[in-house]
């Protein structure tokens, strides 16, 4: 019966796969699908879980979560996935941990990313999951009870997209922005269609602070190939056809913002600014931190913005 039902979604979707692996693609997609579509109710709950992963940055890691406790409301827990290359920045996620021990933050270090995302998943209790990076930071204030309130299974909620994003800083192209319309169920959030919008706009599956059904998620994590983040964000673009059928949901202006001031993975060719994650590394031994207040209510152009770091002592 879900066999059916999902060669019928497949076949209403209209979209066709295209690359050297096509079929192979379109049947890992079916797959994919099928198991989704057994978990086909509502997800009503405000249940949900914070996932971050971080690379040798514990400094900016410092900062992502400092600015999410001083910016949330009603503040959800937290599990970081992290991994130290060299034993320097491992004396800096030793110092970061020790200032968080009171908090509900939960760190796990890497020894095997796909291992550990699926062990994690496997212990994740919570109904609905938000995936955060460590070069991101909050700038603005949101209530999570109600961001968590949102049905994943008909919306992917966004914390980084905002009226202001006119420009895809990873692609250096101008962004046309979609058709924005108040949303009905969620009256201080606009609504949008993935389908119908280019560059970051049309892009439901970021790990870059969008909300998800676990479940769904646990499917993906458990049957999609990846060894990284980077690889798992863009393994998950297989089900595109699937996630880009729900309306996106914003607030008016992006709750976070990502500061790619440096680049910590080989995975893929993505630009980025050029202060070193030594450099920074250096600096939070010696007892600083980034001072993320200075960008609070930033209108940032987009999702991702190269933007001038202060430091204040820790």
């Amino acid at each position: 019966m879900i066999k059916k039902s999902v060669k019928n979604i497949v076949s209403k979707m209209g979209q066709v796969l295209v690359s050297a692996y096509d079929y192979n693609r379109t049947q890992k997609y079916i797959q994919l699908l099928e198991g989704i579509s057994g978990r086909s109710e509502q997800t009503l709950n405000n249940d949900c879980s914070i996932v971050i992963f971080s690379k040798d940055r514990a400094m900016q890691l410092d900062a992502l979560l400092r600015s999410y406790f001083h910016f949330s409301m009603n503040a959800i827990s937290v599990h970081i996935l992290y991994y130290a290359s060299e034993k320097k920045f491992e004396r800096g996620y030793e110092e970061l941990i020790s200032i968080y021990e009171n908090k509900e933050v939960e760190f796990i270090e890497e020894k095997s990313f796909r291992p550990d995302l699926k062990g994690l998943f496997a212990r994740i209790t919570s109904s609905k999951v938000v995936f955060l990076v460590d070069d991101l930071f909050f700038k603005n204030t949101v209530d999570f009870k109600k961001f968590t309130a949102i049905d994943p299974k008909k919306y992917v909620a966004s914390l980084r997209m905002g009226k202001h994003l006119t420009f895809s800083y990873t692609l250096q192209k101008k962004q046309k922005l979609p058709v924005l319309s108040e949303s009905e169920e969620h009256k201080d959030m606009l609504s949008w269609s993935f389908k119908d919008s280019e560059l970051d706009w049309a892009y439901p599956l970021s790990v870059d602070g969008h909300l998800f059904d676990s479940n769904e998620l646990k499917i993906l994590v458990n049957e999609l190939e990846y060894i990284a983040p980077n690889s798992f964000e863009e393994a998950l673009q297989l089900m595109n056809p699937l996630f880009n059928k729900r309306k996106g949901l914003c607030y008016p202006e992006s709750i976070l913002v990502n500061n790619p001031c440096n680049k910590v993975q080989s995975e893929n060719n993505n630009i980025s600014g050029e202060m070193t994650t030594e450099e920074l590394n250096n600096k939070w031994l010696s007892g600083y931190r980034i001072d993320f207040e200075k960008q609070e209510g930033l209108l940032n152009e987009s999702a991702h913005q190269e933007l001038i770091i202060e430091f204040i002592k820790r």
